[in-house]
C-alpha cells in the first residue's frame, strides 16, 4: 500500500515538473545558456530552441535517489547504482550543451563514469558473452570492466548520433526500454513513470519544442544501457537455459550502432574526423528523401520489426533469423535513401 502510495505521489510531483519545464523552457534555458541556435549547415531546424528536453529526467533520478535512501524496500543497490550514473553522464551532457566539450574529451569522460560504476557492482560487468546461434560463450575474464564501460559508452554514443532530427533518439530508447520492461519487470511501478514520461516526450520533442540535448539523450540512454546489462546478467543461468542473449542485446541495438559503425569508417576512409557531427547518418539521407514524421515512421518500423518479432517468437531460429534480418535491413534502407530523389513536403 505504500509503494503504491508512493507512486501516485512521485507520477504527480514528476507531471508537474514535465508541465513547469515544458511551459518556462525558454526562460530555463536562456538562464542556463542552453538554447540551440540554427546555423544553416549541421543544425537545419527553423527556429532557437531550447535543450532542456530531459530536465523532468534530471528530477526524476533525484528524487528516486532520495527516496531510495529515505525508504529500504524503494530501489536495490543496483538501480541506485544507475541512478548515480546517469546522473554523472548527464553533468557531462550539460556542460557539453553550454561549452562544447572536444569530442574525444567526451568519449573519454564517460568511459571513466562508466569504468568506475561498473566497478563497484559485478552485476554490471559482462563476463561472460552468449551467442544462442552459435551456442558458445565469449568470456572476458579480467577484461570485463573494461569491455562493459565500452560497451555502454559506445551505445550511449549511437543514441547520442540518432538525435539528429526530431524525436529519433527519444523515440529509440522509449521502444527499448518499453521491450525490455515488458520482458523483465512490468511490475515496477518506477519503471512505469519512467517509460510514461518518456513517450510523453516523444510528442512535445516532435513538435519542436525542445529538444534532449547531449545531457538527455546521453543520461537517459545510460539508464537504458545499464538497465539491459543488469537484466541481461541477472537472468543469465548458462548455455540452453537463458532467456536473454547476445543476439537480444544486438537486435535491439542494430540499427543506431551499425549506423554509428558505418559513419565511423567512411569518414576516417576519407580522412575527415570520425567524431565530429555530421549530416552523413541514415536518419538525414532519410530526410533528405521525405518529411520528418514519414523519416521517423521508416526508421523505427525497420529498426524494431526484427526486435519486436524477436521478443514475441523465443527461439534459436528466430533470434538468428532476426539477427541477420536487422543487417539486411539496414543495408536496403541505407541504399535506397541513397538513391537521387526528390524530398516530399
Amino acid at each position: 500500500m505504500f509503494l503504491s502510495n508512493l507512486f501516485i505521489f512521485n507520477f504527480f510531483l514528476i507531471f508537474v515538473i514535465f508541465v513547469l519545464n515544458y511551459k518556462y523552457r525558454y526562460s530555463i534555458s536562456k538562464k542556463l545558456k542552453i538554447i540551440d541556435i540554427p546555423d544553416n549547415k549541421r543544425k537545419l531546424h527553423k527556429n532557437a530552441t531550447p535543450l532542456n528536453g530531459a530536465f523532468w529526467f534530471l528530477f526524476l533520478l533525484l528524487l528516486f535517489l532520495l527516496e531510495s535512501f529515505l525508504f529500504e524496500d524503494f530501489i536495490n543497490d543496483q538501480f541506485r547504482l544507475i541512478i548515480i550514473s546517469s546522473i554523472l553522464i548527464f553533468i557531462v551532457g550539460f556542460i557539453d550543451d553550454r561549452k562544447s566539450i572536444n569530442a574525444n574529451l567526451r568519449l573519454i569522460l564517460y568511459f571513466v563514469i562508466f569504468y568506475f560504476v561498473i566497478s563497484f557492482d559485478k552485476i554490471f560487468q559482462l563476463k561472460i558473452i552468449y551467442f544462442e546461434s552459435l551456442n558458445i560463450e565469449l568470456k572476458t575474464y579480467t577484461f570485463a570492466t573494461f569491455f562493459s564501460a565500452f560497451c555502454i559508452t559506445a551505445f550511449i554514443n549511437s543514441i547520442n548520433l540518432a538525435d539528429g532530427i526530431n524525436a529519433l533518439a527519444n523515440t529509440i530508447i522509449a521502444v527499448i526500454f518499453l521491450l525490455i520492461f515488458l520482458k523483465f519487470d512490468i511490475s515496477n511501478l518506477s519503471l512505469i513513470i519512467l517509460l510514461f514520461f518518456l513517450i510523453l516526450n516523444i510528442f512535445v520533442i516532435y513538435k519542436g519544442k525542445y529538444f534532449l540535448g547531449d545531457s538527455g539523450s546521453l543520461s537517459i540512454s545510460a539508464f537504458v544501457g545499464l538497465t539491459i546489462i543488469y537484466y541481461y546478467n541477472s537472468k543469465y543461468s548458462g548455455i540452453n537455459v537463458n532467456i536473454f542473449n547476445a543476439e537480444d542485446i544486438f537486435v535491439l541495438m542494430a540499427f543506431p550502432g551499425l549506423d554509428m559503425i558505418r559513419v565511423f569508417f567512411e569518414r576516417f576512409i576519407r580522412g575527415k574526423n570520425p567524431f565530429h557531427p555530421t549530416r552523413e547518418h541514415l536518419h538525414h539521407l532519410l530526410l533528405k528523401k521525405h518529411s520528418l514524421q514519414t523519416t521517423l515512421i521508416i526508421y523505427i518500423g525497420f529498426a524494431f520489426i526484427p526486435s519486436i518479432s524477436n521478443f514475441i517468437l523465443q527461439d534459436m531460429f528466430y533470434t538468428t533469423y532476426n539477427l541477420f534480418s536487422c543487417i539486411i535491413l539496414y543495408i536496403v534502407l541505407l541504399k535506397y535513401s541513397r538513391r537521387r530523389s526528390y524530398k516530399i513536403r
